[in-house]
């Protein structure tokens, strides 16, 4: 008999599932809080195909990402979708952080991914705006068009018979003996559904979600952590993706460029007690001083206010992905999710038919 799955979110992840649900056979119906498909982490982001370079051996994002990294590409060259395998050189820009690279190399290759170190007079000139002093190679870096991503995964499943139902809000998941019975409001008007298994997905509101069925699931931080951007003025700078040595909230501001040549610096990491998506203008300061080390000529473009993303964090740093009984709960999917989408959505169907 076929099981009916409910997939709350419709960012790339919940619509990953999605798809690989509908694929598998079960009657899937996808529920969306906001008007649109991925508003909220989803199209907040930078865009990029991470290797899996950061990670600790044997976690979840390192597994996930690794895995996803090569059905993202798979996937994207099967379906046109836009991608392209740019690289990205992480930078040193003086002796302290040429020590960080080596060992970051060490962590990346515990991983499967391989770095060619290089000078930073072979970096400047691979890339002739740049200052560095060593970097890393990371071959396997990419980006990606995020949006039609999302549309091709939401039309994948609807050709499966999957059902999308946006300003649709779930507040209760309750077990019965005959399913799950979910419960709250879509387009103003309350409603309730029975289904046989339900799938969160919902990023930044999952924790939420999880404390009405797991009281010890992991807690997100108490403050929300904030990411601007901002867009580069003019031609590209550099050819390839530019990263600072990490930072401990994240992979420092960073150097990025989409598919349509344009060009941005972001996120940095700002907390904040309510989520909101102004981008911060008076952080322009902040982020020409953190990039005029590897990126001397800064002072010479015009920054715009770009857009900010929310980033999912949750306790102890690593994705969490449980099935407990009938339902599948993921947390913390913050970068690499977007990478680690169609491997997690792997996963998570494994775990519906176990």
């Amino acid at each position: 008999m076929t099981k009916s799955v409910m997939v709350i979110g419709a960012g790339v992840v919940g619509l990953a599932c999605s798809r690989a649900l509908a694929i598998a056979g079960y009657d899937v119906v996808i529920v969306e809080k906001h008007a649109y498909i991925g508003t909220e982490v989803s199209g907040r982001n930078s865009g990029v195909i991470h290797a899996g370079i950061y990670y600790p051996q044997g976690s979840a994002k390192a597994r996930f990402c690794l895995r996803g990294k090569q059905l993202m590409y798979q996937y994207c060259a099967d379906h046109d979708i836009p991608h392209r395998n740019t690289q990205k050189l992480i930078v040193a820009t003086n002796s302290a952080q040429d020590g960080i690279l080596q060992k970051l190399q060490k962590t990346a290759a515990q991983n499967g991914v391989i770095l060619d170190l290089i000078s930073g007079a072979q970096a400047m000139a691979l890339e002739p705006e740049l200052y560095a002093t060593s970097a890393l190679v990371s071959a396997t870096t990419g980006i990606v068009d995020v949006h039609g991503l999302l549309f091709s995964l939401l039309a994948e499943a609807e050709a499966m018979g999957a059902v999308l139902s946006t300003q649709t809000c779930v507040s209760q998941i309750l077990r019965t003996p005959q399913g799950l019975h979910v419960t709250g409001n879509s387009m103003g008007a309350a409603f309730e559904m029975s289904v046989d298994m339900v799938v969160n997905a919902a990023g930044l509101g999952a924790p939420q979600l999880a404390a009405t069925y797991w009281p010890d699931a992991p807690k997100p931080p108490a403050l929300f952590a904030k990411g601007n951007y901002f867009s580069i003025a003019g031609s590209l700078p550099f050819q390839r993706l530019i990263y600072p040595v990490p930072e401990q909230d994240g992979l420092g501001i960073h150097y990025t460029l989409d598919l349509n040549g344009q060009s941005r610096l972001g996120p940095n990491v700002r907390w904040i007690d309510t989520p909101n998506y102004d981008v911060d203008v008076d952080a322009e300061d902040l982020f020409r001083d953190a990039v005029k080390s590897y990126w001397p000529n800064v002072q010479d473009r015009a920054l715009s206010p770009d857009y900010v993303g929310i980033r999912p964090k949750i306790e102890g740093g690593d994705f969490v992905i449980r099935r407990d009984d009938r339902i599948i709960t993921l947390l913390g999917i913050e970068s690499p999710g977007l990478t680690s989408s169609l491997a997690i959505a792997e996963h998570v169907t494994a775990l519906a038919q176990a």
